[in-house]
Protein backbone atom coordinates (compact mmCIF):
# COMPACT_ATOMS: atom_id res chain seq x y z
CA UNK A 1 0.00 0.00 0.00
CA UNK A 2 1.23 3.17 -1.13
CA UNK A 3 1.40 5.82 1.71
CA UNK A 4 0.19 9.35 1.70
CA UNK A 5 4.13 10.58 1.96
CA UNK A 6 5.09 7.55 -0.47
CA UNK A 7 2.74 9.12 -3.17
CA UNK A 8 3.92 12.68 -2.14
CA UNK A 9 7.35 12.12 -2.90
CA UNK A 10 6.63 10.04 -6.34
CA UNK A 11 4.87 13.38 -7.70
CA UNK A 12 7.45 15.70 -7.02
CA UNK A 13 9.91 13.30 -8.65
CA UNK A 14 7.36 13.46 -11.56
CA UNK A 15 6.81 17.01 -11.72
CA UNK A 16 10.52 18.00 -11.54
CA UNK A 17 11.08 15.69 -14.44
CA UNK A 18 8.24 17.24 -16.63
CA UNK A 19 10.18 20.81 -15.96
CA UNK A 20 13.54 19.24 -16.84
CA UNK A 21 12.04 18.06 -20.05
CA UNK A 22 9.95 21.56 -20.44
CA UNK A 23 13.04 23.36 -19.86
CA UNK A 24 14.97 21.53 -22.40
CA UNK A 25 12.47 21.38 -25.61
CA UNK A 26 11.59 25.22 -24.79
CA UNK A 27 15.44 26.49 -24.50
CA UNK A 28 15.84 29.66 -22.77
CA UNK A 29 16.60 33.01 -23.77
CA UNK A 30 20.09 33.77 -22.69
CA UNK A 31 20.52 30.82 -21.79
CA UNK A 32 20.46 31.23 -17.88
CA UNK A 33 18.22 28.54 -17.20
CA UNK A 34 14.91 28.27 -15.32
CA UNK A 35 16.79 28.42 -11.33
CA UNK A 36 13.18 28.82 -9.58
CA UNK A 37 11.53 25.90 -11.26
CA UNK A 38 14.35 23.48 -11.14
CA UNK A 39 14.39 23.22 -7.16
CA UNK A 40 10.91 23.12 -6.13
CA UNK A 41 9.32 25.87 -4.28
CA UNK A 42 12.43 28.06 -3.89
CA UNK A 43 10.04 31.30 -5.70
CA UNK A 44 8.14 30.84 -2.31
CA UNK A 45 11.06 31.75 -0.31
CA UNK A 46 9.40 29.91 2.34
CA UNK A 47 12.09 31.38 4.73
CA UNK A 48 11.70 29.64 8.47
CA UNK A 49 13.23 26.25 8.39
CA UNK A 50 12.30 24.77 5.77
CA UNK A 51 13.42 26.74 2.46
CA UNK A 52 16.23 25.49 -0.14
CA UNK A 53 19.82 27.00 -1.20
CA UNK A 54 19.27 29.64 -3.47
CA UNK A 55 22.61 31.20 -4.70
CA UNK A 56 21.49 34.75 -5.77
CA UNK A 57 19.58 35.62 -2.38
CA UNK A 58 18.60 32.95 -0.08
CA UNK A 59 21.66 31.93 1.79
CA UNK A 60 24.02 33.20 -0.54
CA UNK A 61 27.40 32.37 -0.18
CA UNK A 62 29.75 35.75 0.98
CA UNK A 63 31.63 37.81 -1.68
CA UNK A 64 35.38 38.88 -0.76
CA UNK A 65 35.04 41.30 1.74
CA UNK A 66 31.66 40.80 2.94
CA UNK A 67 33.17 39.80 6.12
CA UNK A 68 34.19 42.86 7.35
CA UNK A 69 30.86 44.89 6.22
CA UNK A 70 29.87 46.33 9.22
CA UNK A 71 26.10 45.52 10.73
CA UNK A 72 24.07 47.07 13.25
CA UNK A 73 20.79 45.57 14.57
CA UNK A 74 17.59 47.54 15.48
CA UNK A 75 14.08 46.90 17.02
CA UNK A 76 12.30 49.72 15.49
CA UNK A 77 8.60 50.31 17.38
CA UNK A 78 6.53 51.73 14.97
CA UNK A 79 3.92 52.65 17.14
CA UNK A 80 1.27 54.72 17.40
CA UNK A 81 0.76 54.62 13.73
CA UNK A 82 1.48 50.54 13.36
CA UNK A 83 0.93 47.76 16.14
CA UNK A 84 4.14 46.26 15.28
CA UNK A 85 7.90 46.49 15.96
CA UNK A 86 10.41 45.44 13.31
CA UNK A 87 13.45 43.97 13.10
CA UNK A 88 15.94 45.37 11.22
CA UNK A 89 19.70 45.25 10.09
CA UNK A 90 21.85 47.72 8.48
CA UNK A 91 25.02 46.99 6.52
CA UNK A 92 27.48 50.20 5.80
CA UNK A 93 25.97 51.56 8.58
CA UNK A 94 27.56 55.39 8.34
CA UNK A 95 27.19 55.09 4.48
CA UNK A 96 25.25 58.10 3.14
CA UNK A 97 22.78 56.27 -0.15
CA UNK A 98 20.05 54.55 1.42
CA UNK A 99 19.11 51.35 -0.14
CA UNK A 100 16.11 48.95 1.53
CA UNK A 101 15.83 45.25 0.69
CA UNK A 102 12.33 43.91 1.19
CA UNK A 103 12.34 39.77 1.16
CA UNK A 104 10.36 37.88 -1.04
CA UNK A 105 8.12 35.31 0.13
CA UNK A 106 7.70 34.81 3.63
CA UNK A 107 11.54 34.99 3.77
CA UNK A 108 13.69 37.29 6.84
CA UNK A 109 16.83 38.75 7.61
CA UNK A 110 18.12 35.08 8.78
CA UNK A 111 17.35 33.77 4.95
CA UNK A 112 18.18 36.70 2.80
CA UNK A 113 20.91 38.94 4.72
CA UNK A 114 23.56 37.66 2.87
CA UNK A 115 22.71 39.13 -0.13
CA UNK A 116 22.20 42.26 1.48
CA UNK A 117 25.78 41.98 3.05
CA UNK A 118 27.35 41.41 -0.36
CA UNK A 119 25.26 44.52 -1.96
CA UNK A 120 27.36 46.25 0.68
CA UNK A 121 30.26 45.01 -0.12
CA UNK A 122 30.06 45.56 -3.67
CA UNK A 123 29.18 49.04 -2.77
CA UNK A 124 30.33 50.39 0.70
CA UNK A 125 29.00 54.00 -0.11
CA UNK A 126 25.55 52.35 0.06
CA UNK A 127 23.53 51.95 3.13
CA UNK A 128 21.88 48.78 2.93
CA UNK A 129 18.68 48.09 5.20
CA UNK A 130 16.95 44.96 5.07
CA UNK A 131 14.31 44.05 8.39
CA UNK A 132 11.80 41.29 8.60
CA UNK A 133 7.92 42.02 7.83
CA UNK A 134 5.17 41.90 10.40
CA UNK A 135 4.57 38.33 11.53
CA UNK A 136 8.02 36.97 10.46
CA UNK A 137 11.66 36.47 11.36
CA UNK A 138 12.36 38.50 14.78
CA UNK A 139 9.80 41.04 14.06
CA UNK A 140 6.28 41.38 16.18
CA UNK A 141 2.97 39.12 15.18
CA UNK A 142 0.57 41.71 14.03
CA UNK A 143 -2.56 40.63 11.85
CA UNK A 144 -4.95 43.64 10.42
CA UNK A 145 -7.50 44.31 8.64
CA UNK A 146 -6.13 44.87 5.07
CA UNK A 147 -4.31 42.62 2.47
CA UNK A 148 -0.77 41.44 3.88
CA UNK A 149 0.78 43.65 1.39
CA UNK A 150 -1.10 46.68 2.32
CA UNK A 151 -0.54 46.30 5.73
CA UNK A 152 3.43 45.56 4.87
CA UNK A 153 3.93 48.63 2.56
CA UNK A 154 2.03 51.02 5.41
CA UNK A 155 4.59 49.47 7.90
CA UNK A 156 7.48 50.24 5.69
CA UNK A 157 6.44 54.05 4.63
CA UNK A 158 6.51 54.42 8.84
CA UNK A 159 9.27 52.43 8.93
CA UNK A 160 11.50 54.88 6.43
CA UNK A 161 9.79 57.87 8.70
CA UNK A 162 11.93 56.49 11.95
CA UNK A 163 15.12 55.58 9.96
CA UNK A 164 15.17 59.12 8.34
CA UNK A 165 16.10 57.31 4.61
CA UNK A 166 13.63 59.08 2.68
CA UNK A 167 13.78 59.04 -0.37
CA UNK A 168 14.89 55.91 -0.42
CA UNK A 169 15.63 53.23 -3.37
CA UNK A 170 13.24 50.03 -2.24
CA UNK A 171 14.49 46.51 -3.50
CA UNK A 172 11.82 44.54 -3.49
CA UNK A 173 11.76 40.00 -4.74
CA UNK A 174 8.86 38.59 -5.76
CA UNK A 175 6.64 39.45 -2.11
CA UNK A 176 8.87 41.87 -1.38
CA UNK A 177 8.41 43.72 -4.72
CA UNK A 178 4.19 43.55 -3.88
CA UNK A 179 4.43 45.61 -0.74
CA UNK A 180 7.28 48.06 -2.51
CA UNK A 181 4.79 48.42 -4.76
CA UNK A 182 1.83 49.59 -2.08
CA UNK A 183 4.56 52.01 -0.83
CA UNK A 184 5.64 53.42 -4.03
CA UNK A 185 1.92 54.11 -4.84
CA UNK A 186 0.56 55.75 -1.60
CA UNK A 187 3.61 57.86 -0.71
CA UNK A 188 5.57 58.84 -3.68
CA UNK A 189 8.08 60.90 -1.56
CA UNK A 190 9.32 58.58 0.15
CA UNK A 191 10.59 56.49 -3.13
CA UNK A 192 14.15 57.64 -4.93
CA UNK A 193 14.01 54.67 -7.04
CA UNK A 194 11.96 51.02 -7.48
CA UNK A 195 13.55 47.87 -7.80
CA UNK A 196 11.53 44.86 -8.51
CA UNK A 197 13.63 41.75 -8.75
CA UNK A 198 11.27 39.43 -9.55
CA UNK A 199 7.98 40.96 -10.28
CA UNK A 200 5.00 38.44 -9.58
CA UNK A 201 2.10 38.25 -11.94
CA UNK A 202 -0.04 36.20 -14.08
CA UNK A 203 -2.90 33.37 -13.30
CA UNK A 204 -0.67 30.55 -12.14
CA UNK A 205 0.88 33.33 -9.70
CA UNK A 206 -2.50 34.14 -8.44
CA UNK A 207 -4.03 30.83 -8.12
CA UNK A 208 -1.04 29.39 -6.27
CA UNK A 209 0.43 31.95 -4.10
CA UNK A 210 -3.29 32.64 -2.73
CA UNK A 211 -3.36 29.01 -1.45
CA UNK A 212 -0.24 28.69 -0.37
CA UNK A 213 0.52 31.65 1.76
CA UNK A 214 -3.15 32.41 3.04
CA UNK A 215 -6.05 30.42 1.81
CA UNK A 216 -4.97 26.85 3.10
CA UNK A 217 -5.57 27.63 6.63
CA UNK A 218 -9.24 28.28 5.59
CA UNK A 219 -9.70 24.63 4.13
CA UNK A 220 -11.51 21.82 6.60
CA UNK A 221 -9.52 19.03 5.27
CA UNK A 222 -6.34 18.34 6.32
CA UNK A 223 -3.27 20.41 6.99
CA UNK A 224 0.48 19.12 6.89
CA UNK A 225 1.99 20.47 10.46
CA UNK A 226 5.54 19.71 11.07
CA UNK A 227 5.80 15.59 11.15
CA UNK A 228 2.25 14.55 10.37
CA UNK A 229 -0.92 15.11 8.88
CA UNK A 230 -3.54 17.02 10.80
CA UNK A 231 -6.83 15.51 11.32
CA UNK A 232 -8.52 18.41 12.41
CA UNK A 233 -8.26 22.39 10.63
CA UNK A 234 -7.22 25.32 12.57
CA UNK A 235 -9.16 25.92 14.87
CA UNK A 236 -6.92 27.33 17.43
CA UNK A 237 -3.54 29.44 17.85
CA UNK A 238 -2.05 26.10 19.35
CA UNK A 239 -2.94 24.46 16.09
CA UNK A 240 -0.97 27.11 13.72
CA UNK A 241 1.51 26.81 16.26
CA UNK A 242 1.91 23.56 14.86
CA UNK A 243 2.45 24.13 11.41
CA UNK A 244 6.18 24.55 9.71
CA UNK A 245 6.18 28.35 9.60
CA UNK A 246 4.61 29.43 12.37
CA UNK A 247 6.93 26.55 14.52
CA UNK A 248 9.63 27.64 12.96
CA UNK A 249 8.89 31.25 14.28
CA UNK A 250 8.38 30.67 17.95
CA UNK A 251 12.18 28.74 17.98
CA UNK A 252 13.99 31.45 17.02
CA UNK A 253 11.84 34.10 18.56
CA UNK A 254 12.24 35.67 22.35
CA UNK A 255 9.50 34.81 24.95
CA UNK A 256 8.15 37.96 24.80
CA UNK A 257 7.45 37.81 21.41
CA UNK A 258 6.45 33.91 21.77
CA UNK A 259 3.59 34.90 24.17
CA UNK A 260 2.30 37.88 21.28
CA UNK A 261 1.53 35.27 19.32
CA UNK A 262 -0.50 32.85 21.32
CA UNK A 263 -1.84 36.09 22.53
CA UNK A 264 -3.65 36.56 18.91
CA UNK A 265 -7.41 35.95 18.22
CA UNK A 266 -7.70 32.51 16.06
CA UNK A 267 -10.37 34.24 13.88
CA UNK A 268 -8.24 37.55 13.51
CA UNK A 269 -5.93 35.29 11.72
CA UNK A 270 -8.13 32.95 10.05
CA UNK A 271 -9.78 36.78 8.89
CA UNK A 272 -6.58 38.13 7.66
CA UNK A 273 -5.40 35.15 5.56
CA UNK A 274 -9.29 35.09 3.78
CA UNK A 275 -8.66 39.14 2.85
CA UNK A 276 -4.91 38.57 2.06
CA UNK A 277 -5.82 35.55 -0.26
CA UNK A 278 -8.75 36.74 -1.82
CA UNK A 279 -6.83 40.11 -3.14
CA UNK A 280 -4.13 37.89 -4.57
CA UNK A 281 -6.55 35.66 -6.35
CA UNK A 282 -8.56 38.89 -7.60
CA UNK A 283 -5.58 40.17 -9.69
CA UNK A 284 -4.32 36.92 -11.69
CA UNK A 285 -5.40 38.87 -14.74
CA UNK A 286 -3.60 42.21 -14.01
CA UNK A 287 0.11 42.83 -15.00
CA UNK A 288 1.46 42.79 -11.02
CA UNK A 289 0.04 40.46 -8.88
CA UNK A 290 -1.91 42.65 -5.81
CA UNK A 291 -2.15 45.84 -8.21
CA UNK A 292 -4.57 46.50 -10.98
CA UNK A 293 -3.04 47.47 -14.27
CA UNK A 294 -4.30 51.27 -13.91
CA UNK A 295 -2.62 51.60 -11.01
CA UNK A 296 1.13 51.44 -12.34
CA UNK A 297 1.06 54.59 -15.05
CA UNK A 298 0.65 56.30 -12.18
CA UNK A 299 3.67 55.83 -10.90
CA UNK A 300 6.34 58.34 -11.74
CA UNK A 301 9.23 56.69 -9.61
CA UNK A 302 12.48 55.64 -11.46
CA UNK A 303 12.15 51.79 -11.73
CA UNK A 304 14.07 48.92 -13.25
CA UNK A 305 12.45 45.02 -13.31
CA UNK A 306 15.55 42.21 -12.58
CA UNK A 307 14.62 39.16 -13.75
CA UNK A 308 17.09 36.11 -12.73
CA UNK A 309 16.36 34.04 -15.73
CA UNK A 310 15.44 34.18 -18.97
CA UNK A 311 13.02 31.34 -19.40
CA UNK A 312 9.34 31.53 -20.49
CA UNK A 313 8.30 28.23 -17.57
CA UNK A 314 8.77 30.41 -14.34
CA UNK A 315 4.62 30.53 -13.90
CA UNK A 316 5.07 33.08 -11.08
CA UNK A 317 7.36 35.76 -12.42
CA UNK A 318 6.73 35.74 -15.98
CA UNK A 319 8.71 37.41 -19.07
CA UNK A 320 5.69 38.40 -20.03
CA UNK A 321 4.21 40.10 -16.95
CA UNK A 322 7.68 41.77 -16.62
CA UNK A 323 7.67 43.50 -20.21
CA UNK A 324 3.80 44.48 -20.28
CA UNK A 325 5.32 46.50 -16.31
CA UNK A 326 7.87 48.33 -18.36
CA UNK A 327 5.31 49.46 -20.78
CA UNK A 328 2.91 50.81 -18.20
CA UNK A 329 5.03 51.91 -15.49
CA UNK A 330 6.91 54.88 -16.96
CA UNK A 331 10.02 55.54 -16.78
CA UNK A 332 11.08 51.60 -16.32
CA UNK A 333 13.22 49.73 -17.47
CA UNK A 334 14.46 45.87 -17.78
CA UNK A 335 17.31 43.36 -17.40
CA UNK A 336 18.20 39.93 -16.81
CA UNK A 337 20.98 39.41 -14.34
CA UNK A 338 20.84 35.89 -13.11
CA UNK A 339 23.45 35.98 -10.49
CA UNK A 340 24.86 39.07 -8.23
CA UNK A 341 28.09 40.19 -10.04
CA UNK A 342 24.57 41.40 -12.80
CA UNK A 343 22.31 42.40 -10.41
CA UNK A 344 25.26 44.46 -9.03
CA UNK A 345 25.91 46.02 -12.43
CA UNK A 346 22.07 47.00 -13.32
CA UNK A 347 21.63 48.38 -9.25
CA UNK A 348 24.57 49.83 -8.57
CA UNK A 349 24.63 52.43 -11.33
CA UNK A 350 20.07 52.75 -11.09
CA UNK A 351 20.60 53.49 -7.14
CA UNK A 352 23.55 55.90 -7.28
CA UNK A 353 21.62 58.29 -10.27
CA UNK A 354 18.32 58.08 -8.38
CA UNK A 355 19.02 58.19 -4.84
CA UNK A 356 20.75 61.01 -3.13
Amino acid sequence: MITYNRLLFLSIKFLLLILFLSRSVLGAEGDTGDIQNDVMDVTLFRGAANNTWFEVYFNAQPIEGAEKVEMESLEINLRPERDVTLYVEIFNPSAQIPLIITPGGNGDTNGFGSFARNVAAAAPDLKVIIYDRRNLGRSEISFGSEPQMVEEGEDLHVLIDRLGVAPVTVYGMSSGGRSNLILSARYPSDVAALVLAPLTGGPLASARLSEEYFLKYLHDEQLVTMDHISDEPINTIEDLAETPLWSAYLERNSTAKQQRFFDQNIDDFLKAMKTSGEHLKATGDQVALGMSDNELPKLEIPSTLILHHGSYIDYLHPITNTRAATTLIPNSSFAFAPYLPEIIDVLLPFVREHTH
